[in-house]
């Protein structure tokens, strides 16, 4: 898995606008890690609830090696297979129910991390121990998909454990249309541009951040700026676009002292309602934050996530359903309508090794 090693040109437009998200989640799909890298998930597990407020039950579980991350795309769901191989597994999507499609090279070792680049239709995959990017058609009917790769810059960071070479841990769009994939073990943001027909991805640019910060993952604010979780010093960093560079506008502390906090490694970052959300394995712990007067982002509150090791996490109105891998739990935290700050757990699933949440 991703961090086994530690712990086992134009002007930019608006940013892009996210699907709306359902008022109450029916459906969950939820990615594990496997036997395969000493998880107990079975692999891709279906979740359904008859109406809010009511009990999670199972209705499917498809066995897969380290699902660990997930996407959805119109009619069909993909995970990564976190292997050694690397492999794209896809599969429709019918009443609900997943039905095995088509299985592709992911183009390196262990991909951590999918999505679906709307620019090109195509999936994006950051292979974190190859330390590249593979790009293949998104349609799960394509039995012989061809997966073009391309490999991040080589170097290093000054954390030798976990930054000895390039380590792709997520793709993310651009407002301008392309990608950025952050290497955490270059402390580098890479820019890619994809060629929506021939699905071949082209490094355009290359962006700096602090030494040691370990990019994991990113988010766009509101007003277009970037936030990127730093891994390895706890912070995050908040970009803003000069010309066609991303610079660093500032920097903050997941949580109060996080910096100097041992064992303390952000996870997931996402932003809603214009608050920053990110989780902090070993403090395991949700932090959230929102810009000031000022600008800068500055915390708002921070709570339990509910178990231990929180790998993702999704937000929903009103709620946060978060991956625990280590207590082997789905939780359901209420959010508070005022702060945004999760509350107590309302719901607790227990659930093997679980690395990926997707409502539906």
């Amino acid at each position: 898995m991703s961090d086994r090693g530690a712990e086992g040109g134009p002007a930019a437009g608006p940013v892009p606008v996210r699907p709306a998200e359902p008022t109450s989640p029916r459906r969950l799909y939820v990615g594990s890690y496997t036997a395969s890298s000493g998880g107990s998930g079975v692999g891709i597990t279906v979740l359904e609830r008859t109406a809010p407020g009511q009990p999670w039950q199972t209705v499917q579980t498809v066995e897969a090696d380290d699902p660990s991350f997930l996407v959805a795309t119109e009619g069909a769901l993909h995970a990564v297979s976190e292997t050694t191989e690397g492999r794209v597994l896809s599969y429709t999507v019918s009443a609900g129910r997943l039905v095995a499609a088509s299985s592709a090279a992911s183009g390196g070792s262990a991909p951590c991390h999918v999505l679906f680049d709307p620019a090109s239709g195509a999936l994006v995959v950051a292979n974190y121990v190859g330390g590249t990017l593979g790009v293949l058609s998104s349609d799960p009917s394509v039995t012989s998909r061809v997966v073009h790769a391309v490999a991040m810059p080589v170097g290093r960071g000054p954390v030798q454990e976990r930054q000895e070479h390039p380590h792709a841990h997520q793709a993310s769009p651009t407002p301008w249309g392309t990608l950025l994939v952050s290497d955490l073990g270059t402390d580098r943001l890479v820019e890619v541009a994809v060629d929506p027909v021939t699905l071949v991805p082209e490094i355009v640019g290359v962006h700096l951040l602090p030494a040691g910060a370990g990019p994991r993952h990113v988010a766009w604010l509101d007003d277009g700026r970037l936030v990127v979780a730093g891994e390895l010093d706890a912070r995050l960093h908040v970009l803003r676009r000069t010309g066609e560079k991303l610079v660093v506008d500032h920097s903050v502390e997941v949580f109060e002292g996080s910096s100097s906090t041992p064992g303390a490694f952000p996870s997931h970052l996402d932003v809603d309602g214009g608050r920053v959300y990110v989780a902090t394995r070993g403090r395991d712990s949700i932090s959230v934050l929102a810009p000031g007067d000022d600008g800068r982002l500055r915390l708002v509150g921070e709570a339990s996530c509910g178990g231990t090791w929180p790998r993702h996490f999704a937000v929903t109105p009103g709620a946060l359903y978060v991956a625990n891998q280590g207590s082997d739990t789905l939780v359901v935290l209420p959010l508070d309508p005022e702060t945004g700050v999760p509350g107590a757990p309302v719901d607790v699933v227990p659930l093997g090794s679980p690395a990926c949440v997707l409502p539906a």
